[in-house]
């Protein structure tokens, strides 16, 4: 007996129809009644979703009611107080500010200026006028009297104590303003020579709560549903109804007490939940709680939405889902059952023939009765297939074998190519140089190159390239461009001559006419000074520290492999502490979208401009995860590479702030110590295009104030001693900082140098010769140390 016989014996559940029936309503019905609750659910948590968006709504609606007017006035505030600290007026100028600030902010109710008592402040007594709105009028209230004791009020205390603006929880100004409000006090600070910057006194603007009721009510509630905006918990908590809460109230839950909602929703912000159901009792049917904080002063938003509202849609839904559900079933039932019987039959001589085939053995016996119906085509297509399977499986085990071996090769070729790449090694190569490098072929080699490594004299010598071609063509090219640069760039050769080199030998025997583009470099780690050279390669960016962007532009020779006889001129630029210079090739300005769009050399700047770390590794990284943003999915044509390099000198920190890049240089106190601060301040100046001649000054300057000190501060060995140099837009600022004794050596009269020097003073030239120098000298002392502010213009006029 058959295998397909023996099928159909058993009962109806062994036929392909009952089988059919059956297994489509035992997989029907679960997923059906899966569905529908998986929809009721979702559709619950819909409208759940639904009502945290309306109280978010309605929080953005308190937060433009009250930040249109908060925010300004808590602006003003401070800037009163900054003029306090700036100016410092007689205290009986300061009711005459406090009515500028009404006059200003029509919605403040009060303000006053209170003052700190003793030698710290303006006043060695309470001063506190307060001045605030009445009945239309200015009213005016002493908060000095004794029985009022604003010092140790939280509205001034907290200032005082925080040191910070703040908000003050709400309260009743019972001897001030005689209502209830909420404070912002900002505190001022007055310099005293012998104790620094101290605080002076807190300058405040009181908010009537009657108009935070005003706001609350103007907001518009959904269709259902009471909220109530609070403040944060406290002695006093301070509620006020949102909206149409006031009429709804008695409607949906006269019981409902809002200091208990209040405490519910401290509870909820505490464990970072902002929607559950309210407990049983707290109201007289099912309802939500959503609760929220405003960012201004720190209060919620509550709001209350019955349950029976929130899920009525989705009760109304499930009803009509069940409804439909059921009638698709039955008609599912009775179409299966009728199409079924037709297919079964045929089905069933074609499995008895296709039964006897086996792993083993393929071949099988097909039924010979000719049909053109889909059983006939499935009949042929199986009988093709017969005949075909032996035969493709065969070629298929050795397509399979071939594809390995392939592609084994492929991975050991892969692996040789990235062995050639260079190892940062930090025991040969110089910690003053920080470099950073990646390659990502399109294929699995590819014709980019990039390398650097430590030549004499404290060079490194760097290089970026890109073959013409991709695969193992331009791999096999690369490799010997490679070892030909590791061989020839080893003595320090300068970029010109190491490309006239390369190309002398690469255009001996370039019967394929293969080129590769070449960028070349040799920098000092010492000076910072860049020479380089480009044979038709993308020129280099640097990406200063302040994180302006900029071409190392060069002179293109043409591409190395062409001709033999061609010459590269040499460019000299400074990299200055701080900055990244990084080499790419076209891989990544020509990575290309979906959209066919090119990442293009503008957004690679705009990345670097934006990046807030200049760091190499940082920036290479940044440069391939926002080049894969761009292409998404689509496979990289082209090779990419990104190389990046920047100088960190010992005793050298580089930084920048509002008046622009600055670096501090710490130098150690010897005649060396001279000699690398003046060489690291030409680097930094060139490095921005500042003019010759003002670096030369600058060297003058540095040196002569640095010999003096270092004689001043003699051998000791904790003595500290910086000079630190600020680019502004017009000025190159020198500030240098000593520990030494007290000294000011603008304070001695100045040679005069029109007198003989046998009748003139011994000493003073020097500092004759930075004043001549400069357009700015001045000395102070501040917390120990000496410190001279040199200034000179970027550039002397013509």
């Amino acid at each position: 007996m058959s295998v397909a016989s023996q099928s159909l014996q058993g009962g109806v559940f062994r036929t392909v129809r009952g089988r059919m029936l059956f297994w489509t309503l035992a997989v029907t019905v679960p997923i059906y009644a899966f569905a529908l609750y998986m929809s009721y659910q979702a559709t619950a948590r819909q409208l759940e979703a639904g009502a945290e968006r309306d109280v978010k709504e309605l929080v953005a609606q308190l937060a433009i009611g009250l930040d249109s007017v908060i925010r300004p006035i808590e602006g003003g505030i401070r800037t009163v107080a900054g003029q306090l600290e700036e100016v410092d007026p007689p205290p009986e100028q300061y009711p005459a500010r406090i009515r500028g600030i009404l006059a200003a902010w029509p919605d403040v109710y009060g303000s006053t200026i209170a003052v700190e008592i003793g030698d710290a402040g303006p006043s060695e007594k309470p001063f506190a006028p307060y001045l605030f709105r009445r009945e239309g009028a200015i009213a005016y209230s002493d908060l000095a009297l004794d029985s009022y004791a604003y010092q140790d009020l939280a509205w001034y205390r907290r200032a005082a104590d925080e040191q910070q603006p703040v908000w003050s929880l709400p309260y009743f100004d019972a001897g001030g303003g005689e209502t209830w409000m909420v404070t912002y006090s900002v505190p001022f600070y007055r310099n005293r020579a012998d104790r620094g910057r101290v605080f002076a006194g807190v300058v405040t603007a009181d908010l009537d709560l009657n108009w935070m009721k005003r706001v609350a009510h103007d907001v518009t509630l959904g269709s259902s549903g009471v909220g109530w905006l609070s403040s944060p918990a406290g002695t006093q908590p301070f509620t006020a109804p949102i909206g149409a809460t006031p009429d709804r109230l008695p409607q949906f839950t006269p019981t409902l007490n809002a200091d208990l909602v209040r405490d519910i929703a401290e509870k909820m912000l505490a464990r970072k939940s902002s929607f559950e159901p309210l407990p049983d009792g707290v109201v007289s049917q099912p309802a939500y709680l959503a609760v929220r904080k405003l960012e201004t002063l720190d209060w919620r938003v509550m709001f209350v939405i019955p349950r029976s509202h929130l899920l009525a849609e989705a009760r109304a839904l499930l009803n009509r889902q069940l409804w439909l559900g059921a009638g698709g079933l039955l008609l599912l039932v009775a179409a299966i059952s009728v199409v079924a019987a037709g297919i079964s039959r045929p089905l069933h001589n074609l499995a008895e023939s296709v039964g006897t085939a086996s792993e083993d053995d393929p071949d099988f016996r097909l039924p010979e009765d000719p049909r053109r119906d889909e059983i006939g085509v499935l009949t042929q297509a199986l009988r093709r297939m017969r005949d075909s399977l032996r035969k493709h499986i065969q070629l298929r085990a050795e397509t399979l074998a071939e594809q390995a071996r392939v592609e084994h090769e492929l991975q050991i070729a892969a692996s040789i190519q990235q062995s050639m790449l260079p190892r940062h090694d930090p025991r040969t190569f110089p910690a003053t140089a920080q470099v950073a490098a990646a390659l990502l072929p399109a294929r699995q080699v590819g014709g980019d190159l990039y390398d650097y490594f430590h030549v004499v004299d404290g060079n490194v010598l760097f290089a970026i390239g890109d073959v013409s071609d991709k695969g193992i063509p331009a791999a096999l090219f690369m490799a010997r461009l490679s070892a030909l640069l590791r061989v020839l760039g080893a003595s320090g050769e300068v970029p010109d001559r190491l490309l006239c080199g390369i190309n002398e030998r690469l255009v001996d025997g370039n019967d394929a006419c293969m080129f590769v583009t070449l960028g070349c470099g040799l920098l000092n780690i010492h000076t910072g000074q860049i020479r380089y050279a480009s044979a038709g390669h993308d020129a280099p960016l640097v990406r200063r520290l302040e994180g302006t962007v900029a071409a190392l532009a060069a002179d293109n020779g043409p591409a190395i492999g062409i001709d033999a006889s061609v010459e590269y001129p040499t460019i000299e630029r400074y990299l200055a502490p701080g900055d990244t210079l990084i080499l790419f090739t076209d891989g990544v300005t020509e990575a290309e979208a979906r959209d066919q769009s090119l990442f293009g050399l503008d957004r690679l700047t705009a990345l670097m401009q934006n990046s807030p770390d200049g760091e190499p590794a940082t920036l290479v990284q940044q440069i391939l995860n926002t080049v894969a943003e761009h292409t998404g999915d689509i496979h990289a044509s082209d090779d990419l590479t990104v190389l990046a390099l920047a100088l960190k000198p010992p005793r050298i920190t580089a930084g920048w702030n509002a008046l622009g890049p600055h670096w501090l240089i710490e130098p150690e106190i010897s005649a060396t110590g001279v000699e690398h601060a003046k060489v690291w301040l030409r680097a930094i100046l060139l490095s921005r295009d500042i003019a010759q001649e003002i670096c030369g000054d600058v060297e003058l300057i540095a040196e002569e104030l640095l010999t003096n000190v270092f004689r001043a501060v003699g051998s000791r060995a904790e003595a500290r001693v910086s000079i630190h140099c600020t680019l502004t837009v017009e000025e190159v600022v020198l500030t240098l900082r000593d520990d030494g004794e007290p000294f000011d050596p603008l304070a001695h009269a100045r040679p005069d140098l029109d007198a003989d020097i046998a009748d003139r003073e011994i000493g003073g030239l020097g500092i004759e010769l930075v004043r001549q120098l400069s357009d700015q000298c001045r000395y102070s002392r501040v917390d120990d140390y000496n410190i001279l502010e040199v200034r000179l213009p970027r550039a002397r006029p013509r």
